[in-house]
């Protein structure tokens, strides 16, 4: 009987101290997110939430991909498993920097733009676009307070 309470009270002091580790980790991460420059030697703050646009401090639109596994064939012929960007998804962010999805453009929308030999708008809401340049492979967004971003597309 002793060893299972002793077992249990080691279980949770292990669970609790884990817990708050994680917490304190998360909150010093989003914290202290930069990013080096190397052109200007200097480390830049940013987003590390895996937004497109995460060097962008004043954005009111947070750019994101989704993606999805899918197989293709090397070189050689022979298949492999990769990810492949199967939506673009652009969330407006408000005042209390929380953001609320907007214009969520799928792979079938993005393929048909990329294919295009002329600038094309992919998809637009409320004030929001999404629109692919091939002749230099970007895509930019514009959003109805004047924000724009452009990126490379892969």
């Amino acid at each position: 009987m002793y060893k299972k309470v002793l077992f249990i009270v080691a279980v949770c002091v292990f669970v609790l101290s884990s817990g708050a580790v994680n917490v304190f980790a998360a909150e010093g991460d989003s914290a202290d997110c930069q990013f080096y420059n190397a052109d200007e030697d200097v480390w830049v703050p940013g987003y590390c939430d895996g937004r497109i646009n995460a060097l962008d401090i004043d954005q009111t639109v947070a750019i994101y991909y989704d993606y999805e596994t899918v197989q293709a064939l090397d070189s050689n012929g022979f298949p492999y498993t990769t990810n492949a960007v199967s939506e673009i998804q652009l969330w407006a962010v408000d005042g209390d920097n929380v953001g609320h999805p907007v214009l969520l453009v799928s792979d079938e929308a993005i393929n048909a733009a990329m294919a295009s030999t002329s600038t094309v708008q992919v998809a637009s809401h409320n004030g929001y676009t999404l629109n692919y340049a091939p002749a230099t492979n970007t895509f930019w967004i514009t959003a109805p307070d004047g924000y724009s971003f452009t990126w490379a597309a892969w």
